[in-house]
């Protein structure tokens, strides 16, 4: 399996678990206990599977996290995921969900 196969199993689960609130280093975390790599023939289906049965996410994430997508959106109507305009499936995180740049005190 090549790495182009492996993202599209895998990013557009882990792009809809980032839009439901998780972060990068908690989902990391949940899919890492669910996983040895040095004792699973297939890593990729197991992430897979796990992303699939995702839990929600864990408190303390989402809505009030500076990467927490604007409901105004016009590229995602609030869902974090970018869609494509023609097929209306989802590309990616959106824009919106960037953290803002902070200003460098000089």
């Amino acid at each position: 399996m090549n790495r182009a196969e492996v993202e599209d199993m895998l990013l557009p689960l882990a792009s809809y678990a980032l839009a439901a609130g998780w972060t990068i280093p908690k989902l990391c975390g949940h899919l890492a206990r669910g996983c040895d790599p040095d004792r699973v023939f297939n890593v990729v289906a197991v992430y897979r599977n796990h992303l699939k049965k995702l839990p929600p996410a864990p408190a303390g994430t989402g809505a009030g996290h500076p990467a927490a997508a604007a409901p105004e959106c016009s590229k995602c109507n609030g869902s974090g995921l970018a869609e494509d305009p023609e097929t209306f499936l989802p590309i990616g995180p959106c824009e919106c969900r960037k953290a803002p740049t902070l200003a460098v005190a000089s």
